[in-house]
């Protein structure tokens, strides 16, 4: 057993070192560009640096290659992963970071940009790893830890969303595991200490993306003691007011990453009910399913479905992006294995739609991923332009996202009973 998981572990690793050298995706360079920022003494008014780039002197070259760019995440991102961004580039000095970032182009295959990749990386794998050894924690039986470990060393989500694309989405998904941990053998009355570490768990996991937040209600179920309920919320709000309180004066925070773009993305979807007026479909479904889930009590071992569906609410009426389903992969995973692969079919749609939308997003996700090792592929046109196809992208995007949304729904409707 314990020679199989190493082995499992081993390959595993293996596999994510060999890829994270060799592949880019330009949302990487944010770490080194968060540096390049608090390098220059921008702590506090970080988040002004872009806006006010035209009246800052000797930063021609930054306007010139980010001319758009805003920082549209809470400040533990850039704070945390620009920190140890700092370290390694001491590693591979300020002029290759001057060139990876203002003239990528010309480093393309060269040593030193495999070497650099994988150094940003590198804190990822160390998330990823915890999640792992988090997930078989959750289970006693060894055929079933094996099967959690395999199916997370081997899961396409979760080797491309940080190993191949080199997104920080790790670091929230590990924080929600570990609110299902923290609550791991709990009785049916689960202690208010636990819940408050959960509730905690959460909390920091929203200083790096909001969505944990999503998660307070079905965790405030466990309990019926309104005083523990609103424990349970003020101490997941904490640690991200307690990290966003000395940016709120700054008004490039409020306008970029405080209320961003990408953050109200699920609230497109609406139902018209006047000229001015609309029924918000995500947050009308989420408070149904939030008010009965405050009705019917589980106990803390089936938490797990609670978050799973709180998310396949979210993903159904937001068109999200591919890295984003990492954030569903924890949960699906525990469903596989306690079902042993009783929903399969439904599964496997999920991830056969969440492939095809791969290649109905800029070719940075799929063939310029690669260009490390082939520099013709920055800046690639699209795997369709080079077959000579001409695809309707918007109408593709809603078949694969209509296939998702069949199977999130059939989800939704077998926990949902199950929970009553």
């Amino acid at each position: 057993m314990r020679q199989k998981i190493w082995i499992i572990l081993g390959i595993g690793i293996l596999f994510r070192l060999l890829a994270s050298p060799f592949t880019y995706h330009s949302d990487i360079q944010t770490y080194d560009l968060a540096t390049f920022v608090l390098q220059k003494g921008y702590i506090l008014s970080f988040y002004d640096f872009f806006p006010n780039l035209p009246s800052i002197l000797g930063c021609e070259q930054v306007l010139k290659t980010f001319p758009n760019f805003n920082f549209n995440y809470p400040p533990a991102v850039y704070f945390f992963l620009g920190g140890i961004s700092l370290i390694f580039s001491f590693l591979v000095g300020n002029n290759f970071i001057a060139n990876f970032l203002f003239n990528t182009k010309a480093v393309l295959g060269a040593p030193i940009l495999f070497f650099h990749l994988l150094t940003l990386k590198l804190p990822l794998l160390a998330f990823d790893i915890a999640s792992a050894v988090l997930l078989t924690k959750l289970f006693s039986s060894p055929r079933q830890k094996l099967m959690i470990l395999g199916m997370w060393m081997f899961n396409p989500i979760a080797i491309f969303a940080s190993f191949f694309e080199g997104q920080f989405d790790i670091i929230p998904t590990f924080f929600t595991i570990l609110s299902l941990f923290l609550l791991k053998a709990s009785s049916e009355k689960v202690s208010e200490k636990k819940l408050l570490l959960s509730s905690l768990s959460l909390g920091i996991g929203a200083t790096f993306k909001i969505y944990p937040l999503f998660l307070v209600i079905p965790l405030m179920s466990l309990t019926e003691n309104w005083q523990e309920r609103i424990k349970i919320l003020i101490v997941s709000i904490l640690p991200y007011l307690i990290l966003i309180l000395p940016f709120l004066p700054s008004h490039g925070f409020r306008s970029s990453a405080l209320l961003a773009g990408q953050t109200l993305k699920s609230f497109y979807a609406q139902i018209p009910i006047s000229g001015g007026e609309s029924i918000i479909l995500f947050l009308a479904t989420l408070i149904f399913f939030y008010l009965l889930f405050f009705r019917n009590k589980i106990s803390a071992e089936n938490l797990w479905q609670r978050y799973l569906i709180t998310l396949l609410i979210f993903f159904i009426f937001t068109h999200y992006h591919p890295q984003w389903l990492l954030w569903l992969t924890p949960f699906l995973i525990i469903e596989a294995a306690l079902t042993n692969l009783k929903n399969f079919l439904a599964k496997s749609l999920i991830y056969i739609s969440w492939f095809c939308l791969l290649f109905f997003f800029d070719p940075g996700l799929t063939l310029g991923l690669f260009s490390p090792i082939f520099p013709s592929l920055y800046n690639s046109i699209s795997i369709w332009q080079i077959l000579g196809v001409t695809p309707d992208y918007n109408f593709m995007r809603s078949i694969f996202q209509t296939i998702f949304v069949g199977s999130a729904v059939y989800y939704i409707y077998i926990y949902f009973r199950e929970n009553r």
